[in-house]
Parts: structure tokens; C-alpha cells; sequence
């Protein structure tokens, strides 16, 4: 079963925790921005390893909330 991991897409100067959050501006990020929920990508991850990312939910998503202003 596929490990199901939560990550905050955020400004790379708001950058506090890799763990948790990634940089819109990292490769990986811009590559999920404009995702919906059910879309999918394949990633290559460094070392060359592949990997499916999958949106299962949008937690929190400014524009949709009326927050321009980040």
C-alpha cells in the first residue's frame, strides 16, 4: 500500500520545515500546482528513483478561500 504523506505548498521565504511543506518553486512543486483532486503525476525523485504522486485532498486552497494576498 502507498504511503500517504502531507505536504503544504508554500513561498520558498515562508519555507520553515521540509518535512512538511514544500517550495512552489522546487521542481516537484511547481509540478503539482494547478493539480485537482484524482489527478495524478509521475515523478522522478533524485537518484532517479520514479514515483506516483496522487492530489487525495485540497486542505486548504487560498484562491478558492478569496485569499490573494499571501
Amino acid at each position: 500500500m502507498a504511503k500517504v504523506r502531507v505536504r503544504t505548498l508554500v513561498y520558498p521565504a515562508k519555507m520553515t520545515d521540509s518535512n512538511t511543506q514544500l517550495s512552489v518553486m522546487a521542481p516537484v512543486g511547481a509540478a503539482l500546482l494547478g493539480l485537482r483532486v484524482g489527478d495524478s503525476i509521475h515523478w522522478e525523485l533524485p537518484g532517479g528513483v520514479a514515483t506516483h504522486l496522487e492530489v487525495l485532498e485540497l486542505e486548504y486552497q487560498p484562491e478558492a478561500a478569496g485569499d490573494y494576498l499571501l
